[in-house]
């Protein structure tokens, strides 16, 4: 698929990159990739991908906006308040760059339905709030062999992973299991400082949008932690286990209980 004279001028400052060609915003324009929420995450997440060209791009959200949102979720204004999320965000990111497919998904992702509803994707970039559907996410993508871009954050400390099946450490590698219910605290109790998100959801898509377009990733096997009471950024490495439940040579479902929900943008 080949770029028109709009596009070339749009990603004009990406083409002139060294490592950045035709070639490669090509890639990003024949991409189809979806974005597991539209909160904190998913507003920096789906806007970055959006400006980057990636040709398609399909958010999945069930809630409403609502004003405690504002303070990060900068896709929403106070008139939204009480709106479906995913269809505002679809609207907004297309006005932003005409030239890409941005599709609204309302529907609550859970264990049963992750597995169908990401199939397809050259990519997952997750933006989800809560451990049933992180670890759902991060199971449905193990098994359909679908990138997986991972990031959360909570009061001011942030992380990000990228996780490639097959090649990287997924998620359950790292965590195997999640908290009992109350030992993470929810962002209506610890908080959250709005560019936390901002800072988290660019790199995630950063991330991306390199992998899409076959340029060389930094954090696979790696967790990026961000602490800006400090503002220092760690590295941990990690490694992929053969006997992780959903990357290993066995796959075994382990959903996650519905209460062990934590918020946690």
């Amino acid at each position: 698929m080949t770029l028109s004279l709009d596009e070339i001028k749009r990603y004009s400052r990406q083409l002139v990159l060294p490592d950045f060609g035709s070639r490669q915003q090509a890639r990003l324009k024949n991409a189809k990739v979806m974005v597991t929420g539209a909160g904190g995450l998913g507003c920096p997440i789906s806007v970055y991908l959006t400006l980057s060209g990636v040709g398609r791009i399909d958010i999945v959200d069930m809630d409403e906006v609502d004003l405690t949102n504002l303070n990060r979720q900068f896709l929403y204004g106070p008139d939204d308040v009480g709106k479906p999320k995913v269809k505002i965000a679809a609207r907004r990111l297309t006005e932003i760059n005409p030239e890409i497919e941005v599709n609204p998904i309302v529907e609550k992702i859970t264990y049963d339905n992750a597995f169908d509803l990401i199939k397809g994707y050259d990519a997952v970039v997750d933006g989800t709030d809560n451990f049933p559907v992180r670890y759902a996410v991060n199971d449905a993508c193990a098994v359909n062999r679908t990138p997986l871009f991972h990031g959360a954050v909570l009061m001011y400390e942030g992380r990000a992973m990228s996780i490639i099946p097959k090649e990287t450490a997924c998620f359950r590698c790292v965590f195997p299991d999640a908290p009992p219910a109350g030992m993470v605290p929810t962002c209506r109790e610890a908080g959250v400082v709005g560019s936390m998100t901002g800072i988290i959801g660019s790199i995630q898509a950063l991330e991306a949008v390199r992998y899409l377009a076959g340029l060389d990733i930094g954090l696979k096997d790696r967790i990026l932690i961000l602490n800006t009471d400090t503002m220092t950024f760690d590295k941990v490495n990690v490694k992929r286990r053969e006997d992780c439940s959903a990357c290993g040579d066995v796959f075994i479902k382990k959903p996650v209980d519905e209460v062990c929900e934590v918020r946690s943008q």
